[in-house]
């Protein structure tokens, strides 16, 4: 029995080993897209928000959110067309300095810039829009598709950069809402009134986005069919604005030396015209919670009381 332990022990070891060294790969080989000043002619509109992680992860750091925000169909004649969002994130250095930025030359990745419609194209292929693809339960990006922006004459691109998609779809519940969906015309329900429902029908397994990795958990979550973003509450900000705080059903499943990257930004809150302005990246603190001095009931904790980040000048 001994034996059998200290071989999965090695083979869960190298596994790490192997997954390290891929990511370090994978960011050796990544993509920039440049994040401009605004022009005449673009087809886009970018919105920038830094949150603070001090609150939620008790470490005096920040988040920044880049959203760039699109009409999905420029034929659309709708008052108010439906819209996608591409949201690249900024997340902290946590394994090396304090400064969450490298300098970069603009030279050295020439061959790897990504123009505006290859990232429509990206998204596209992570939200369901094309009929003829086949598709996996990947739909994120970690430190394979970096932002570069220009500063004082130099270019900078971010160490841990995470890229991530969503359809703006505002219509009856009625309607299908896959995983990817900002729908700000959904009935409310908090992560509390799932939990209560999901116990009553599946009693003898666990409610999946409390099975963090370190745990011994039952859960049953078909990925494909089950997740989806749900519409927790609707409130009003200082500035008269409406904001809309979403959460995502998805469960844990990596192993806990791994970043579960797919959980994304797994709570968020969202602001129609001006983007996603808070939430949680609860997959990359966890990560480092032994160095942020948190627990795996911490973090269950602030899911289920469904915390969040916000930009400041929204609160």
């Amino acid at each position: 029995m001994e034996k059998l332990a200290q071989n999965a022990i090695r083979r869960f070891t190298l596994l790490g080993l192997f997954l390290i060294i891929c990511n370090s790969y994978l960011s050796g080989q990544a993509k920039y897209f440049i994040i401009e000043p605004k022009k005449e002619n673009q087809n886009y509109d970018l919105h920038t928000y830094k949150v603070s992680t001090k609150t939620l992860y008790g470490i005096d750091n920040s988040v920044e959110l880049y959203n760039i925000v699109y009409i999905n169909n420029i034929y659309d004649k709708y008052e108010d067309p439906e819209k996608n969002l591409i949201l690249f994130s900024v997340l902290p250095n946590l394994e090396g300095s304090s400064d969450n930025w490298k300098e970069i030359s603009l030279d050295s990745i020439q061959s790897k810039l990504l123009s505006i419609g290859k990232l429509k194209n990206l998204f596209q292929r992570n939200t369901m829009s094309i009929f003829s693809e086949k598709y996996g339960e990947k739909t994120k990006y970690f430190n394979e598709y970096k932002i570069v922006i220009r500063k004082d004459g130099k270019y900078f691109t971010p160490y841990n950069c995470l890229l991530q998609f969503y359809a703006i779809r505002n219509r009856p519940e009625i309607f299908s809402n896959v995983y990817g969906t900002i729908n700000t015309k959904l009935n409310p329900v908090t992560v509390s009134d799932f939990e209560l429902i999901f116990e009553s029908t599946y009693t003898k397994t666990d409610f999946p986005i409390y099975t963090l990795p370190n745990e011994t958990y039952v859960a049953t979550l078909d990925r494909l069919r089950d997740r989806r973003e749900y519409l927790s509450k609707k409130w009003e900000l200082k500035d008269g604005n409406s904001a809309f705080q979403f959460w995502t059903y998805t469960d844990w499943h990596e192993p806990d030396f791994y970043y579960e990257y797919e959980r994304g930004i797994d709570r968020f809150i969202y602001v129609p015209d001006r983007g996603i302005v808070g939430g949680s990246f609860d997959f990359y603190f966890y990560y480092h919670r032994q160095k942020l001095g948190m627990t795996t009931l911490d973090f269950k904790n602030n899911i289920r009381e469904e915390k969040v980040m916000l930009a400041e000048q929204y609160q």
